[in-house]
């Protein structure tokens, strides 16, 4: 099946900063899912609209409290630049959607693979950032707005 391209267009992606740490577990972990489960996983984003183009920030820290669970915490800071192309045929809604909530959710899968790279040669191996509900996000960042 022949994919169609959309018309939010990543133009560029650079990563701002990244930290990890690990945390060395007291006894042996018997199920790594269990505990990567127990990591709360907090996440910031901002848009900024420029002339022609849309620059997204996220921040995602996973096991960032001040009692952190043991075995990874990571901290990684990101941001792309996309341009909407072709958006003659696309409702005020599509574009809304496109412009906020593709690009963050776009941005959240790029750093993903960031976290899984400063995480392949840990002692506990990949941690794998589990799927996010963006609309969830948005939700939340909305209300501590107001």
């Amino acid at each position: 099946m022949l994919a169609n391209c959309s018309p939010i267009k990543l133009v560029n992606f650079a990563v701002l900063q990244s930290q990890f740490r690990f945390i060395q577990p007291k006894r042996k972990i018997r199920d790594l899912s269990k505990l990567f489960d127990k990591y709360d996983i907090d996440i910031d984003f901002a848009h900024q609209q420029g002339d022609d183009s849309i620059q997204v920030f996220v921040k995602i820290g996973i096991n960032q409290c001040s009692k952190p669970t043991p075995g990874y915490q990571v901290f990684v800071e990101g941001v792309a630049v996309f341009k909407l192309t072709e958006t003659t045929s696309l409702s005020e809604k599509d574009i809304s959607n496109l412009k906020y909530f593709s690009t963050v959710n776009i941005l959240i899968g790029y750093l993903r693979n960031t976290i899984v790279t400063l995480t392949a040669s840990a002692p506990l191996g990949p941690y794998l950032l589990p799927t996010i509900d963006v609309n969830d996000l948005f939700k939340k960042k909305k209300e501590a707005a107001t």
